[in-house]
């Protein structure tokens, strides 16, 4: 497990603490696809309350924006890259941002009414793992939002593109992309209920909404 967080870590060391945040400025197909994002989560949010987290936050640029959205929400942003949660800290101080590990997260059991892994699990080497620590610190009949890449075809070419020029820095991090088939049914044998599934930007990205059973 160790060499797997160390080679882990050299994937992130490549990439600039506020990645996110500059991309989502400067960079015309990165505003898109994180618009088209923030777009959806609204909807599968709806009317969320009490306690969020949102594991793979990075530098927050997402989480700030479900805040924005959903400001009387208690949310809670978790990194494995210290740098890039020491940023979220000091840039977005509305929101709370912890350093840790989704393998091993550091709440107690059923903490959160929502737990978000938007973009996260296709770079982590045990998923399942992940999955069943989000189910442990979910109170029980708590909502669960996952957002992957769905391995088509066509998101696999854009991608290749994409590491060729500006996502240079994200180059075998995709370590567990798997068809939208795979990723329903671990997320059911996981101890979910799916409630909703949509796709977004030319099915090159999946939309779930579970809940914990």
């Amino acid at each position: 497990m160790n060499r797997d967080k160390n080679r882990f870590q050299k994937i992130l060391a490549q990439v600039p603490v506020d990645y996110y945040a500059k991309g989502v400025k400067n960079n015309f197909l990165q505003k898109y696809w994180h618009s088209k994002k923030w777009q959806h989560l609204v909807n599968f949010l709806k009317k969320p309350h009490g306690r969020l987290l949102d594991i793979g936050c990075a530098d927050g640029t997402t989480t700030y924006q479900i805040k924005k959205r959903f400001p009387k929400l208690k949310i809670t942003g978790l990194d494995y890259y210290k740098e890039t949660i020491d940023f979220a800290k000091k840039t977005k101080p509305q929101i709370h941002f912890v350093h840790g590990d989704a393998h091993e997260l550091p709440f107690g059991n059923e903490t959160f009414d929502i737990v978000t892994a938007i973009e996260v699990l296709e770079h982590l080497e045990k998923p399942k793992k992940v999955l069943s620590e989000i189910k442990r610190v979910l109170k029980p009949g708590g909502k669960f939002i996952i957002v992957q890449d769905t391995d088509s075809l066509l998101f696999r070419t854009v991608w290749w593109f994409w590491t060729k020029s500006t996502g240079a820095v994200w180059i075998n991090s995709h370590i567990n992309c798997v068809p939208p088939k795979k990723l329903l049914e671990t997320i059911r044998r996981s101890g979910f209920s799916i409630n909703k599934i949509m796709y977004s930007n030319f099915k090159m990205e999946i939309f779930v909404e579970a809940v914990k059973k």
